[in-house]
């Protein structure tokens, strides 16, 4: 009897290992990339620095050091240039257009989001579903992010927001990461 107690931890471990697995490991990957033109030459990784926490910090011991984290950059493709001058955050900018998006019956209330290029909008997720939700923004279906909501998991009964500006007009793409085939839809930057 006793030598089946570690199974419990055991499964416990993988699980939390699966899901961290399965959202990325939690960081907040909002940096726009660069669209290259068609036919050219793509670079097979790019480091991103990531902070990492110490166990303790002392005058010895930095609080945190940072860890490369190799990004893959999709093949030469020719979807619209995406330029992010602001990273999506938790407070709305000044003069941002404000979008309300909920989330419920694992379906967003809009498939179609219509902003303006150069200004700045705010995309606020309202999620009354009971399933972690969030929305995030891409060049195109399976494209390059754009922006995400922050936090990038909105829990049951929370709200996540985004903020960012599209300077480039054209067609992007936006969906639930947990459940995009339910949850996706159209922004069209005019």
């Amino acid at each position: 009897m006793l030598k089946r107690l570690w199974i419990i931890p055991t499964l416990a471990i993988l699980a939390i290992a699966l899901m961290a697995a399965a959202c990325g490991g939690g960081g907040n990957n909002n940096t726009p990339t660069a669209t290259r033109p068609a036919g050219t030459s793509t670079p097979a990784a790019t480091a991103t620095p990531r902070a990492t926490a110490s166990p303790a910090a002392s005058p010895t011991r930095p609080a945190a050091t940072a860890t490369p984290k190799a990004t893959a950059t999709p093949a030469a493709t020719a979807p619209p240039a995406a330029t992010a001058t602001q990273a999506a955050t938790a407070t709305p900018a000044a003069g941002a257009t404000q979008i309300d998006v909920v989330a419920q019956g694992f379906a967003f209330d809009k498939k179609t989001i219509e902003v303006t290029a150069g200004q700045p909008f705010t995309i606020k997720l309202d999620n009354k579903d009971s399933a972690v939700h969030n929305l995030h923004i891409y060049t195109q279906k399976g494209g390059t992010s754009v922006a995400v909501t922050d936090p990038q998991a909105v829990s049951s009964g929370s709200t996540g927001t985004l903020t960012t500006t599209i300077t480039q007009p054209g067609t992007y793409y936006f969906q639930c990461d947990f459940h995009p085939e339910q949850m996706n839809g159209t922004l069209t930057v005019k």
